[in-house]
């Protein structure tokens, strides 16, 4: 049967399938790599002891990127803003740091100029050199 200009696509319908597996697929990488996986589970017991500590820990303990690194329950509790500004902060203070401790190092290589030495082996021949 052809498609005529009345019929609707499914691909409303195929579109929402696909997220949710884009969704499940990712989640399920996840769980796959989690530290204490076990692969297999020997009983419905046993799964939902595992899964009850992984969704603990999934939302309480691990960062997540696209919630600025950050686990759900800071971010639901409304600490986001104030975890990644104090962060912000801290890389500020630390890359002032930095900067520094290189212009302090940098002082004390041209204080001396005589001391300094920029190429040691600038007498030294290429043997590819015909001279």
């Amino acid at each position: 049967m052809s498609e005529t200009k009345d019929m609707k696509p499914k691909s409303n319908l195929f579109s929402e399938g696909k997220k949710e597996r884009r969704f499940f697929s990712a989640e399920f990488r996840t769980i796959k790599t989690a530290a204490d996986y076990l692969g297999r589970f020997l009983d419905c017991k046993q799964t939902v002891e595992y899964f009850d500590r992984y969704f603990t820990w999934y939302n309480s303990g691990h960062l997540h990127s696209g919630i600025d690194y950050v686990t759900p329950d800071q971010c639901h509790q409304g600490l986001r803003e104030i975890i990644v500004a104090h962060r912000k902060l801290k890389h500020e203070k630390q890359r002032l740091l930095r900067k520094e401790v290189n212009r302090s190092k940098q002082n004390l290589l041209t204080n001396d100029p005589i001391t300094l030495i920029v190429n040691p082996n600038q007498i030294a021949i290429c043997s590819v050199m015909n001279f």
